[in-house]
Protein backbone atom coordinates (compact mmCIF):
# COMPACT_ATOMS: atom_id res chain seq x y z
CA UNK A 1 0.00 0.00 0.00
CA UNK A 2 1.35 3.51 -0.65
CA UNK A 3 2.20 5.69 2.20
CA UNK A 4 0.01 8.66 3.19
CA UNK A 5 -0.26 11.68 0.33
CA UNK A 6 0.37 14.27 3.34
CA UNK A 7 2.75 12.82 5.57
CA UNK A 8 4.36 9.75 4.10
CA UNK A 9 2.83 7.32 7.15
CA UNK A 10 1.74 3.96 6.72
CA UNK A 11 -1.86 3.90 6.23
CA UNK A 12 -4.24 1.03 7.15
CA UNK A 13 -7.39 0.10 5.22
CA UNK A 14 -11.02 1.32 6.83
CA UNK A 15 -13.69 0.67 4.31
CA UNK A 16 -14.49 0.65 0.95
CA UNK A 17 -16.99 2.96 -0.92
CA UNK A 18 -18.33 2.75 -4.40
CA UNK A 19 -17.83 6.06 -5.92
CA UNK A 20 -19.70 8.45 -9.17
CA UNK A 21 -21.82 5.03 -8.81
CA UNK A 22 -19.47 2.56 -10.42
CA UNK A 23 -15.75 2.65 -8.92
CA UNK A 24 -15.45 0.24 -5.30
CA UNK A 25 -12.44 2.83 -3.64
CA UNK A 26 -10.49 1.60 -0.84
CA UNK A 27 -10.33 4.24 1.81
CA UNK A 28 -7.47 4.57 3.98
CA UNK A 29 -6.19 6.08 7.77
CA UNK A 30 -2.52 7.74 8.25
CA UNK A 31 -1.32 6.22 11.41
CA UNK A 32 1.19 9.19 11.87
CA UNK A 33 -1.17 12.24 10.87
CA UNK A 34 -5.08 10.52 11.74
CA UNK A 35 -6.10 11.87 7.98
CA UNK A 36 -8.62 9.32 6.04
CA UNK A 37 -7.81 9.11 2.32
CA UNK A 38 -8.89 7.69 -0.85
CA UNK A 39 -6.46 5.45 -2.68
CA UNK A 40 -4.85 7.92 -5.49
CA UNK A 41 -7.98 9.52 -7.41
CA UNK A 42 -7.94 8.13 -10.89
CA UNK A 43 -11.45 9.32 -11.87
CA UNK A 44 -11.16 13.34 -10.58
CA UNK A 45 -11.22 14.58 -14.17
CA UNK A 46 -14.50 12.46 -14.82
CA UNK A 47 -15.93 13.52 -11.52
CA UNK A 48 -15.41 17.35 -12.09
CA UNK A 49 -16.14 17.03 -15.70
CA UNK A 50 -16.49 20.55 -16.58
CA UNK A 51 -18.17 21.47 -13.74
CA UNK A 52 -16.47 22.49 -10.51
CA UNK A 53 -19.77 22.66 -7.91
CA UNK A 54 -21.55 19.38 -7.77
CA UNK A 55 -25.32 18.91 -7.93
CA UNK A 56 -25.18 17.61 -4.52
CA UNK A 57 -24.30 20.75 -2.68
CA UNK A 58 -27.36 22.71 -2.70
CA UNK A 59 -25.25 24.81 0.39
CA UNK A 60 -23.10 26.55 -1.53
CA UNK A 61 -25.14 30.03 -2.29
CA UNK A 62 -25.65 30.33 1.79
CA UNK A 63 -21.86 29.20 1.95
CA UNK A 64 -21.18 31.97 0.31
CA UNK A 65 -22.72 34.42 2.34
CA UNK A 66 -21.78 32.99 5.66
CA UNK A 67 -18.05 32.99 4.43
CA UNK A 68 -17.94 36.60 3.46
CA UNK A 69 -18.93 37.45 7.13
CA UNK A 70 -16.19 35.45 7.94
CA UNK A 71 -13.54 36.64 5.44
CA UNK A 72 -14.82 40.93 5.96
CA UNK A 73 -14.36 39.95 9.85
CA UNK A 74 -10.92 38.82 9.79
CA UNK A 75 -9.87 41.19 6.79
CA UNK A 76 -11.13 44.01 9.36
CA UNK A 77 -9.44 42.56 12.48
CA UNK A 78 -5.83 41.86 10.59
CA UNK A 79 -5.97 45.10 8.31
CA UNK A 80 -5.74 43.08 5.37
CA UNK A 81 -6.58 44.27 2.06
CA UNK A 82 -5.04 41.71 -1.04
CA UNK A 83 -6.73 38.57 -0.76
CA UNK A 84 -6.39 35.61 -3.11
CA UNK A 85 -9.05 32.93 -3.38
CA UNK A 86 -7.97 29.66 -4.28
CA UNK A 87 -10.45 26.69 -5.77
CA UNK A 88 -13.24 30.37 -5.99
CA UNK A 89 -15.24 28.21 -8.67
CA UNK A 90 -17.73 30.74 -10.10
CA UNK A 91 -16.13 33.70 -8.30
CA UNK A 92 -19.16 34.94 -6.50
CA UNK A 93 -17.17 35.27 -3.08
CA UNK A 94 -14.29 36.54 -4.89
CA UNK A 95 -16.93 39.59 -6.49
CA UNK A 96 -18.81 39.95 -2.54
CA UNK A 97 -15.36 40.35 -1.16
CA UNK A 98 -14.72 43.34 -3.77
CA UNK A 99 -18.46 44.80 -3.60
CA UNK A 100 -17.13 45.76 -0.03
CA UNK A 101 -13.55 47.11 -1.16
CA UNK A 102 -10.94 44.02 -0.10
CA UNK A 103 -8.89 44.01 -3.13
CA UNK A 104 -9.43 39.81 -4.14
CA UNK A 105 -8.84 37.53 -6.80
CA UNK A 106 -9.74 33.98 -7.64
CA UNK A 107 -8.12 30.79 -9.17
CA UNK A 108 -9.70 27.76 -9.58
CA UNK A 109 -8.32 25.39 -12.21
CA UNK A 110 -11.99 23.59 -12.61
CA UNK A 111 -14.18 26.58 -12.84
CA UNK A 112 -14.66 29.69 -14.64
CA UNK A 113 -15.83 32.65 -12.46
CA UNK A 114 -18.88 34.16 -14.07
CA UNK A 115 -19.45 36.60 -11.01
CA UNK A 116 -15.45 37.95 -11.15
CA UNK A 117 -14.43 37.74 -14.87
CA UNK A 118 -11.41 40.30 -15.06
CA UNK A 119 -9.99 39.35 -11.84
CA UNK A 120 -8.31 36.59 -12.01
CA UNK A 121 -4.66 37.93 -12.39
CA UNK A 122 -3.90 39.64 -9.11
CA UNK A 123 -2.65 43.14 -9.31
CA UNK A 124 0.01 42.79 -6.34
CA UNK A 125 2.77 40.30 -5.18
CA UNK A 126 1.99 38.97 -2.31
CA UNK A 127 -1.58 38.34 -0.78
CA UNK A 128 -2.02 39.05 2.58
CA UNK A 129 -4.73 36.42 3.05
CA UNK A 130 -4.96 32.97 1.19
CA UNK A 131 -8.55 32.01 1.35
CA UNK A 132 -10.02 28.53 0.46
CA UNK A 133 -13.62 26.67 1.12
CA UNK A 134 -14.03 23.59 0.92
CA UNK A 135 -11.21 23.35 -1.24
CA UNK A 136 -8.52 20.96 0.97
CA UNK A 137 -10.70 18.15 1.11
CA UNK A 138 -10.57 18.02 -3.32
CA UNK A 139 -6.54 18.05 -3.40
CA UNK A 140 -5.59 14.92 -4.90
CA UNK A 141 -2.03 15.00 -3.01
CA UNK A 142 -1.77 17.08 -0.66
CA UNK A 143 1.69 17.51 0.61
CA UNK A 144 2.51 18.86 -3.35
CA UNK A 145 -0.85 20.74 -3.33
CA UNK A 146 -0.84 22.70 -0.09
CA UNK A 147 2.24 24.45 -1.36
CA UNK A 148 0.10 26.47 -3.52
CA UNK A 149 -1.67 28.11 -0.60
CA UNK A 150 1.57 28.41 1.81
CA UNK A 151 3.68 29.51 -0.94
CA UNK A 152 3.37 33.02 -0.04
CA UNK A 153 3.78 33.01 3.92
CA UNK A 154 0.89 35.20 4.09
CA UNK A 155 -0.56 36.93 7.34
CA UNK A 156 -3.18 34.51 7.36
CA UNK A 157 -4.85 31.41 5.93
CA UNK A 158 -8.99 31.38 6.38
CA UNK A 159 -10.33 27.53 5.34
CA UNK A 160 -12.93 25.51 5.46
CA UNK A 161 -13.10 21.50 5.33
CA UNK A 162 -14.73 18.62 8.03
CA UNK A 163 -12.40 17.54 10.13
CA UNK A 164 -11.87 13.45 10.41
CA UNK A 165 -12.46 12.43 13.88
CA UNK A 166 -12.81 8.39 13.20
CA UNK A 167 -16.30 8.81 11.45
CA UNK A 168 -17.41 5.31 9.44
CA UNK A 169 -18.25 5.27 6.07
CA UNK A 170 -21.89 6.96 6.39
CA UNK A 171 -20.46 10.09 7.07
CA UNK A 172 -22.12 12.32 4.86
CA UNK A 173 -18.89 14.33 4.64
CA UNK A 174 -17.66 11.32 1.76
CA UNK A 175 -20.54 11.90 -1.07
CA UNK A 176 -19.05 9.40 -2.60
CA UNK A 177 -22.26 10.12 -5.33
CA UNK A 178 -19.55 13.24 -6.44
CA UNK A 179 -16.51 11.51 -6.33
CA UNK A 180 -14.63 14.93 -5.74
CA UNK A 181 -14.14 14.48 -1.90
CA UNK A 182 -10.92 12.50 -1.47
CA UNK A 183 -8.66 13.26 1.14
CA UNK A 184 -10.13 14.36 4.83
CA UNK A 185 -7.32 15.54 7.67
CA UNK A 186 -7.54 15.52 11.18
CA UNK A 187 -7.02 17.57 14.08
CA UNK A 188 -3.70 16.22 14.17
CA UNK A 189 -2.92 16.74 11.13
CA UNK A 190 -3.74 20.50 10.64
CA UNK A 191 -1.13 20.93 13.85
CA UNK A 192 1.19 19.68 11.40
CA UNK A 193 0.48 21.35 8.42
CA UNK A 194 0.41 25.02 11.14
CA UNK A 195 3.72 23.18 12.55
CA UNK A 196 5.59 22.87 8.81
CA UNK A 197 4.86 26.22 7.48
CA UNK A 198 5.39 28.16 11.23
CA UNK A 199 1.51 29.47 11.55
CA UNK A 200 -0.43 29.45 14.66
CA UNK A 201 -3.62 26.90 14.30
CA UNK A 202 -7.28 28.30 15.14
CA UNK A 203 -10.03 26.60 14.82
CA UNK A 204 -13.52 28.06 15.43
CA UNK A 205 -17.11 27.63 13.76
CA UNK A 206 -16.37 25.53 11.46
CA UNK A 207 -13.19 27.73 9.91
CA UNK A 208 -9.58 26.71 10.14
CA UNK A 209 -7.28 30.22 10.35
CA UNK A 210 -3.58 29.39 10.19
CA UNK A 211 -1.45 33.09 11.42
CA UNK A 212 1.53 34.09 11.53
CA UNK A 213 -0.15 37.06 14.33
CA UNK A 214 1.29 35.61 17.27
CA UNK A 215 -1.01 38.19 19.88
CA UNK A 216 -3.15 36.26 21.89
CA UNK A 217 -5.63 38.68 22.41
CA UNK A 218 -6.09 39.20 18.57
CA UNK A 219 -6.23 35.09 17.90
CA UNK A 220 -8.68 34.94 21.15
CA UNK A 221 -10.57 37.92 18.68
CA UNK A 222 -10.50 35.95 15.99
CA UNK A 223 -11.92 33.07 16.83
CA UNK A 224 -14.53 34.77 18.79
CA UNK A 225 -15.68 36.40 15.20
CA UNK A 226 -15.36 33.35 13.39
CA UNK A 227 -17.79 31.70 15.93
CA UNK A 228 -21.37 30.07 14.89
CA UNK A 229 -23.24 32.63 16.41
CA UNK A 230 -21.03 35.94 15.89
CA UNK A 231 -20.50 35.13 12.13
CA UNK A 232 -24.33 34.24 11.84
CA UNK A 233 -24.89 37.84 13.35
CA UNK A 234 -22.31 39.60 11.41
CA UNK A 235 -23.64 37.92 7.80
CA UNK A 236 -27.14 40.28 8.91
CA UNK A 237 -24.06 43.07 9.21
CA UNK A 238 -22.35 42.66 6.57
CA UNK A 239 -25.14 42.89 4.17
CA UNK A 240 -26.57 46.36 5.03
CA UNK A 241 -22.94 48.37 4.34
CA UNK A 242 -22.37 50.34 1.31
CA UNK A 243 -20.58 48.47 -1.13
CA UNK A 244 -18.92 50.92 -3.63
CA UNK A 245 -16.49 48.08 -5.08
CA UNK A 246 -19.40 47.75 -7.54
CA UNK A 247 -19.27 51.17 -9.27
CA UNK A 248 -15.32 51.01 -8.63
CA UNK A 249 -14.67 47.73 -10.54
CA UNK A 250 -17.52 48.73 -13.45
CA UNK A 251 -15.23 51.94 -14.12
CA UNK A 252 -12.22 49.88 -14.20
CA UNK A 253 -13.64 47.05 -16.06
CA UNK A 254 -14.56 50.01 -18.88
CA UNK A 255 -11.19 51.32 -18.96
CA UNK A 256 -9.48 47.93 -19.94
CA UNK A 257 -12.23 47.32 -22.28
CA UNK A 258 -11.06 50.87 -24.17
CA UNK A 259 -7.76 50.09 -23.98
CA UNK A 260 -8.44 46.93 -25.66
CA UNK A 261 -10.04 48.75 -28.00
CA UNK A 262 -7.19 51.49 -29.11
CA UNK A 263 -5.60 50.79 -31.91
CA UNK A 264 -1.75 49.47 -31.61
Amino acid sequence: MNPCRLCEGMLTHQFDLRLLGKYDVPFSKCEQCGSLQSENPYWLDEAYSGKNLSNLDTGAAQRNIHNLAACYAICKLFKIKDVVDIGGGDGLLCRMLRDYSINCFVKDKYATPIYAQGFTEQNFLKPELIIGFEVLEHFANPRVDLEELFQFQSKALLLSTAIYDNQSKDWWYLVPESGQHVFFYSKKALEMIARKYDYSLVTSGGFILLLKEQSFVKKALAKFVLSKVVCRLLRSWVVLLPAPGIQKDQALQIEKSKRLQKPH
